[in-house]
C-alpha cells in the first residue's frame, strides 16, 4: 500500500504578511467588494461505477465530484491498465491508494490538489566520495510563479543524489544539501528551474510557465482546450515576452511573435495603433482586422461599420484596443483556421484574437506587484534637409535649367538671405514616458473565490512638441463560488484616455516648409512663406488638437452545474466608447488670415454602446477510451452609435471662447446606427484515446444589416487530427514525443460594412425651383448578402528529443466568394453604381514554427524560437464588378505605374525615339536630356496611360520573427527580430524630396546629386522647375524593395537575491532595461521600411508618406512583489 504525504496547513508569520495585509484591506474598501471564502473538507467522499476505465477518466470524474485538482504526467499515467471500480461514499486516500497501489507513483494531497508524481531514486554516493553529515547545510526557501504566488507539490531535488523534498501549502520547503551540489525545482506545466547551492541557505525560486507543454490550455471560442487536443491552428503569444517591449498598446508587440499574423505598426505617434492581417486581406469594403475577444466580450475595430467608417473615424478616436494595459494581460491565443474561428461565424473570417486579463490565485495571502518604467525616445532616423544657401541654390538652379527667370529678392529671399531655421530641431521636444502600475491577485486557497485589482498610468510623449498619449485605468476581476454549483463573477475594466496633437501634427509637412522663412516676423508674428496656406512649422504644433476618450467593459456571468460533466454558463457583457475629438485652427493661422475668418473649429464627438447576452451550456464525458466535449450556446448582441460634427467659425479670441456656443457661424451635423444580430453556435469535440480526434463546429447568424430574405448566414467547419506518435509503429522512434496531424475546412463570413446596404437613403441640402428637398444618395440592392470565406488547413505539430524541439508546419488555402464591390447600373436610377456580391478572392501560404530549447539545463540556459509564414493573395474573378485597381489574376495590394528605362543622355536619343513615334512626340514635347525614359511596354511607339504596368507589390513573399532568451544566473537577455522579404514600398517621399516643382517647399540633400552634364551616373532626374517631362508620375523610381531584417526589441533584467528584500517585505524584485526598433538592415532609402501609415485603409498598404516616422526606445524599469 502506497503512504501518503499529506501536511496540514500552514498559517504564514503574521510578521511576514502584515504589509501585504494593510494594502489589501485598503485596495478592497476601495474596491467596494466583499470576499467570503468557503471552507472545503478534506474528509470528501467519491463514488465511482466504472468498468475498465482508464486512469485518466477516473481523475476526471474526482475533479467532477470534489473541489480535488489531480496534477500528473499523461507519460506517467499512460502506462496504466485501466481498472474497474464500484465504490460508495469512500474518501480520496482510499481511492488514491487503490489506483496506485501496483505502481510506480505516488501521490500528495496539498489542500485541493492532488500531485501524482514518480519517487525520486536516490543514487547511492560512492563511499569513497562520503562526506560527513555535519558538512550538509539546511536550505530553506520558497517558490512562486511568476506573478508571486506561492507553489504548493513543487518537487525540490538535489540533483547529485537524487534525494528530494516537496513544497509546502505555503510554497516553502526545507532540505539538506552540500555548498557544492545543484538543486532542481520541477512542477507539472512549469519550466524546470536547476540552481547551484553555493553559500546560500535561503534559496528562492520562481517557475515559469512551460510555453511548449503539451498540457498547456489555450483559449478557443467559449472555451479552453489543452493544445495536444486541438484540432485547429492556434498560435499562444507568451505575454510575459510581450511585455518586454514596455508596449503602450498591445497590439504593437504582436509584430513577429506569431506565424500568419503580419502585424505593422501604424507609425510612431503617440498611442498609435498597429494593423493586423491575419492570413490575408479578405474583404474590399470590411475591415480587415481580426476579431479581438477580451475577457470573452468580443471587440470589432470600426464598430463593424466597415472600412470607410474606420478610415473617416480614425483621426478622431483612440482605438478601443488601447483601453487594455499590456500589463494587464495574462493569455493571448490566437485563432487562425476555420474550426477554430468558425464559432464567431460572420466575424471570424479575418481571424479571432482572444485576450485574458489577469485573474485570481488560489492564495489567501495575496501577491501585490509594482511596477514603473521610464523610457526615452527619439525618431528611428530623420531625413537630411536642405540648409537656406542650400536651398537658394537649388531654386535658381531649377529656374534657370527652365529658360524662366528666377524668382525676385521678394519671393526667393522674403526675410533676407542670412535666415536658416532647421524645422525640425524647432519642433522637437524631450520624449520622456512614465508608466506605473500597480496590481493585486488573491483568493482562497479551495479557489471558491479569485480576485485580481489593478490600476495603471501611463504618460507617453512624442518626439514632436505637443503630441502625447496619456491614459488611466482600471480593472477588477473577480468571481466567487455561491453554492457547491453556482459560481459567479464580474469583470469590470475602465480606461480614460487622451491623445494630443498626433492627429494634426506631421513630421513630412515640418521638413519641407521652407528653411528660409523664421519663426516670427519683425512684428512680433509667426512668420509665413509668401504664397503658402500653412503657418509655420513651430507655430502649427501649437494649436489646440486632442481626441479625449472613454471605455467601459463590463461583463457579468453566472455559471451552474446542472449535473456531473453538464455546465450552464449566461454572460451579460456591455462595452462603451465615447469619444471627443477638438482641433482648433487660430486667428492668426496662413489660412485664417487670408480668409478674413477668426478661427475654426472642428468637434466632433461620437459614442458607440454594445449590449451581449451569451448562454451556453458545456457537456463534458470520458467513457472508457473515449472523451467527448461539446458547447451548445445562444447569442444575442446590440450595437448602437451616434455622432455628432460641429464646425465653427469666428470666435471673439483664440484662448477663452472657443466653444461653438461663442462663433459667429455654426454648422452642425448628426446621426448614429442601430444593428441586431442573433446567433446559435454548436462545438463538438470527440477524442478516442489520444489518437484520433474529430471536431464539428457550426454557427448560424442573422444581422439587420442584410434584407429580410438574406438576414441568415451559416458558417459550418470540420476538423480531423491523427496523434501518429500513439501509433504502434512510432515505438521506435524514441526521439519523436508528440505527432499530430490535423487538417481542418469549414466557412466564416463577414458583415463587417455599413447598416442597410439593401434599402434606399435619402439626404437633405437639394435645393429646385426655390424649394428645399431630399434626394436618394445611394441605389439599393435587396439582394445584398454576406461574404462568406472558406478555408483550407492542413498542419504537422511536432514535439522533439524530451520536448526540447518543439513546433509546427502548415498550408492554408482561404476562398472569400460574394465579395462586395461596386458595379455600373443605369442612369436613369438616379446614380452611376451599386454595390453587388460579385468577387472572388484567394490567400493561401505557408507557416512555419520552431521552437528549441539549445540549453535548459545548469547555470545557463537558452531558448530560441523562430516563425515564418508566406502569403499570397489573388484576385480570382471580378464579374464586372470593380474597386480601384484592382484586377483579375493579380495581388490584392500592387502598385501600378510606369516603368523608367532608364535617364536621357543626350538630345539625339530623344530625337530618334520621336522620329520612331506615330505622334511624332514619344514621351513628351518637353523632354529634354536628365528627363526619365520611360518603357514602351505596349510597343506602340509613344508612352500613354496604355503603358502603365504593374512595378512592385506590398505583401511580402515571406516575414516572420526571431526570438531568443538567455538566462544566466539572475540574469535574463531577450532579443527579437523580425524580418519581411520581397515586399515593396511607394516611398513618396523621393517624389517631394528628390524631384524640383516648385519653391513653395524645402527638398532633401539627395536633390544636389540631381542629374546634370557634368554628373551624367546619377539616377535623380535633372533640375527642373514645373516638371515639364512629368518626372513625378507614379513610376518604378518611387517603388523600392522594402525587405528588411530589424533588431526590433533586446531587453536584460537582472532579478535581485530575495535574501536582500525580505527586512523589506518584498518578496522580488528585479530591474530591467530595454530597447526597441535597436538597428535595421535594409536597402530601402526611406526612414525605415516598416511603416503603415494608412492604417485604417486596406488598398493604401504599403505607401510610406512620413507622416510621423517610427521611434528608438530606451526604457529602464522597476518590478516590486511585496
Amino acid at each position: 500500500m502506497k503512504k501518503t504525504l499529506t501536511k496540514g496547513f500552514v498559517c504564514p508569520g503574521i510578521t511576514k504578511i502584515s504589509l501585504k495585509m494593510k494594502l489589501s484591506l485598503m485596495l478592497f474598501i476601495i474596491s467596494l467588494f466583499q470576499i467570503q471564502a468557503h471552507s472545503y473538507s478534506q474528509k470528501s467522499t467519491i463514488s465511482l461505477d466504472v468498468n475498465k476505465a482508464e486512469i485518466k477518466e477516473i481523475f476526471n470524474e474526482i475533479e467532477k465530484q470534489s473541489a480535488y485538482k489531480v496534477l500528473y504526467k499523461t507519460e506517467d499515467i499512460t502506462p496504466l491498465p485501466p481498472v474497474s471500480l464500484h465504490v460508495n461514499d469512500v474518501t480520496i486516500e482510499a481511492i488514491m491508494n487503490t489506483l496506485l497501489d501496483s505502481s510506480s507513483l505516488y501521490y500528495k494531497v496539498l489542500d485541493t490538489q492532488i500531485v501524482i508524481y514518480q519517487k525520486p531514486t536516490e543514487t547511492k554516493p560512492d563511499s569513497k566520495l562520503q562526506v560527513p553529515i555535519q558538512d550538509q547545510i539546511i536550505i530553506q526557501g520558497l517558490v512562486t510563479d511568476m506573478n508571486g504566488i506561492p507553489l504548493p507539490g513543487v518537487t525540490v531535488m538535489v540533483k547529485e543524489t537524487g534525494k528530494g523534498a516537496f513544497t509546502d501549502s505555503d510554497g516553502t520547503f526545507t532540505i539538506k544539501a552540500l555548498k557544492d551540489q545543484s538543486l532542481s525545482f520541477s512542477f507539472i506545466g512549469m519550466e524546470t528551474v536547476v540552481t547551484e547551492i553555493k553559500e546560500r541557505t535561503t534559496i528562492d525560486i520562481i517557475l515559469k510557465e512551460d510555453t511548449q507543454s503539451l498540457e498547456e490550455v489555450v483559449l478557443v471560442g467559449y472555451g479552453t482546450q489543452k493544445r495536444k487536443d486541438i484540432t485547429g491552428s492556434v498560435s499562444k503569444i507568451d505575454a510575459t515576452e510581450l511585455n518586454k517591449m514596455a508596449p503602450v498598446n498591445f497590439d504593437n508587440a504582436i509584430v513577429g511573435r506569431a506565424p500568419g499574423v503580419y502585424a505593422v505598426p501604424s507609425s510612431g505617434a503617440p498611442g498609435a495603433p498597429a494593423t493586423i492581417r491575419i492570413r490575408g486581406i479578405t474583404s474590399v469594403l470590411g475591415n480587415n482586422e481580426p476579431l479581438y475577444v477580451i475577457d470573452g466580450v468580443p471587440i470589432e475595430i470600426g464598430q463593424g461599420q466597415g472600412n470607410s467608417f474606420y478610415s473617416e473615424s480614425f483621426s478622431n478616436s483612440i482605438s478601443p484596443l488601447a483601453s487594455i494595459n499590456p500589463q494587464d494581460i495574462e493569455s493571448i491565443d490566437i485563432l487562425k483556421d476555420a474550426s477554430a474561428t468558425a464559432i464567431y461565424g460572420s466575424r471570424g473570417a479575418n481571424g479571432v484574437i482572444i485576450i485574458n486579463t489577469k485573474k485570481g490565485s488560489y492564495s489567501s495571502v495575496p501577491s501585490i506587484s509594482f511596477s514603473t518604467m521610464t523610457s526615452i525616445s527619439s525618431f528611428f532616423n530623420k531625413y537630411d534637409m536642405l540648409n537656406s544657401n542650400g536651398y537658394h541654390n537649388t531654386v535658381e538652379q531649377a529656374y534657370t535649367n527652365a529658360g524662366r527667370t528666377i524668382p525676385d529678392d521678394e519671393d526667393l529671399y522674403p526675410f533676407g538671405p542670412d535666415v536658416n531655421t532647421n524645422w525640425q530641431k524647432e519642433t522637437d521636444q524631450a520624449a520622456v514616458n512614465m508608466n506605473y502600475y500597480l496590481n493585486m491577485n488573491g483568493g482562497s486557497l479551495n479557489g471558491n473565490t479569485l480576485y485580481s485589482v489593478s490600476a495603471g498610468i501611463t504618460d507617453q510623449k512624442g518626439p514632436i512638441y505637443n503630441t502625447s498619449y496619456r491614459r488611466n485605468n482600471i480593472r477588477t476581476k473577480l468571481e466567487t463560488k455561491a453554492s457547491d454549483k453556482l459560481r459567479i463573477g464580474v469583470n469590470f475594466n475602465y480606461t480614460d484616455s487622451k491623445n494630443e496633437g498626433s492627429g494634426t501634427t506631421f513630421y513630412y509637412q515640418t521638413i519641407r516648409y521652407r528653411p528660409d522663412i523664421p519663426i516670427y516676423d519683425e512684428e512680433g508674428n509667426f512668420a509665413a512663406a509668401p504664397g503658402s496656406i500653412y503657418s509655420n512649422p513651430y507655430a502649427k504644433v501649437r494649436f489646440p488638437s486632442y481626441v479625449d476618450s472613454k471605455n467601459l467593459l463590463l461583463s457579468l456571468f453566472g455559471e451552474y452545474q446542472l449535473t456531473n460533466g453538464l455546465v450552464f454558463k449566461s454572460t451579460y457583457s456591455y462595452t462603451e466608447g465615447d469619444n471627443f475629438s477638438f482641433r482648433y485652427t487660430p486667428s492668426y493661422d496662413v489660412f485664417e488670415m487670408r480668409n478674413n475668418r477668426k478661427g475654426t473649429l472642428r468637434q466632433n464627438e461620437s459614442g458607440f454602446t454594445s449590449r451581449i447576452f451569451d448562454n451556453t451550456l458545456t457537456y463534458n464525458r470520458s467513457f472508457n477510451k473515449h472523451s467527448v466535449n461539446s458547447v451548445l450556446g445562444v447569442s444575442y448582441t446590440q450595437n448602437k452609435s451616434n455622432y455628432q460634427n460641429i464646425d465653427a467659425t469666428d470666435f471673439p479670441d483664440d484662448f477663452v471662447m472657443v466653444t461653438p456656443g461663442a462663433a459667429s457661424n455654426q454648422s452642425i451635423e448628426s446621426g448614429g446606427t442601430i444593428s441586431g444580430l442573433s446567433s446559435y453556435f454548436l462545438r463538438a469535440n470527440y477524442n478516442y484515446d489520444d489518437i484520433m480526434y474529430l471536431t464539428f463546429t457550426g454557427r448560424a447568424d442573422k444581422s439587420t444589416k442584410f434584407g429580410p430574405e438574406n438576414r441568415w448566414g451559416y458558417f459550418p467547419s470540420g476538423a480531423v487530427a491523427w496523434r501518429i506518435s500513439r501509433m504502434n509503429f512510432m515505438e521506435g522512434a524514441a526521439f519523436v514525443d508528440d505527432l499530430k496531424l490535423r487538417t481542418s475546412y469549414g466557412k466564416t463570413g463577414s458583415a463587417n460594412f455599413s447598416d442597410f446596404q439593401y434599402d434606399t437613403f435619402f439626404g437633405a441640402g437639394s435645393f429646385y425651383n426655390n424649394n428645399n428637398g431630399v434626394v436618394s444618395n445611394t441605389i439599393p440592392n435587396p439582394a445584398i448578402k454576406w461574404e462568406t470565406t472558406n478555408q483550407l488547413d492542413i498542419a504537422i505539430d511536432y514535439s522533439l528529443f524530451d520536448r526540447r524541439v518543439n513546433g509546427t508546419f502548415g498550408y492554408f488555402n482561404k476562398i472569400t466568394s460574394d465579395q462586395i464591390l461596386s458595379r455600373d447600373v443605369t442612369l436613369e436610377t438616379g446614380g452611376r453604381s451599386q454595390f453587388a456580391n460579385i468577387g472572388d478572392f484567394q490567400n493561401k501560404g505557408f507557416e512555419f514554427q520552431i521552437g528549441i530549447d539549445v540549453v535548459r539545463e545548469g547555470a545557463f540556459q537558452w531558448t530560441t524560437e523562430l516563425n515564418m509564414s508566406s502569403i499570397s493573395s489573388k484576385v480570382l474573378r471580378l464579374n464586372g464588378g470593380y474597386y480601384r485597381n484592382l484586377a483579375e489574376g493579380e495581388s490584392l495590394s500592387y502598385f501600378s505605374g510606369y516603368k523608367v528605362a532608364g535617364i536621357f543622355q543626350s538630345q539625339d536619343e530623344i530625337d530618334q525615339l520621336d522620329a520612331a513615334s506615330p505622334t511624332g512626340v514619344y514621351q513628351s514635347g518637353n523632354t529634354a536630356p536628365g528627363d526619365f525614359k520611360y518603357m514602351d511596354v505596349n510597343e506602340d511607339g509613344f508612352i500613354g496611360s496604355d503603358d502603365m504596368d504593374i512595378i512592385g507589390k506590398a505583401e511580402p513573399d515571406f516575414f516572420g520573427g526571431w526570438n531568443n532568451i538567455l538566462r544566466y544566473g539572475n540574469f535574463e537577455l531577450s532579443t527579437l527580430f523580425n524580418f519581411s522579404v520581397g515586399n515593396y514600398l511607394f516611398n513618396s517621399n523621393k517624389r517631394d524630396l528628390l524631384i524640383f516643382s516648385n519653391e513653395g517647399s524645402n527638398y532633401g540633400t539627395g536633390i544636389q546629386n540631381a542629374w546634370s552634364p557634368d554628373n551624367t551616373n546619377s539616377t535623380i532626374p535633372r533640375l527642373v522647375a514645373g516638371d515639364p517631362n512629368f518626372n513625378r508620375r507614379d513610376s518604378d523610381f518611387f517603388v523600392e524593395d522594402a525587405s528588411f531584417l530589424k533588431l526590433k526589441n533586446i531587453h536584460l533584467t537582472y532579478k535581485f537575491n530575495p535574501e536582500l528584500l525580505q527586512k523589506m517585505f518584498i518578496q522580488r524584485a528585479s530591474i530591467s532595461l530595454s530597447a526597441t526598433n535597436v538597428f535595421v538592415i535594409t536597402s530601402y532609402s526611406g526612414l525605415d521600411p516598416e511603416v503603415n501609415y494608412s492604417a485604417a485603409n486596406n488598398f493604401n498598404q504599403g505607401y510610406d508618406s512620413a507622416t510621423y516616422p517610427p521611434v528608438r526606445t530606451f526604457t529602464l524599469g522597476l518590478n516590486l512583489n511585496l
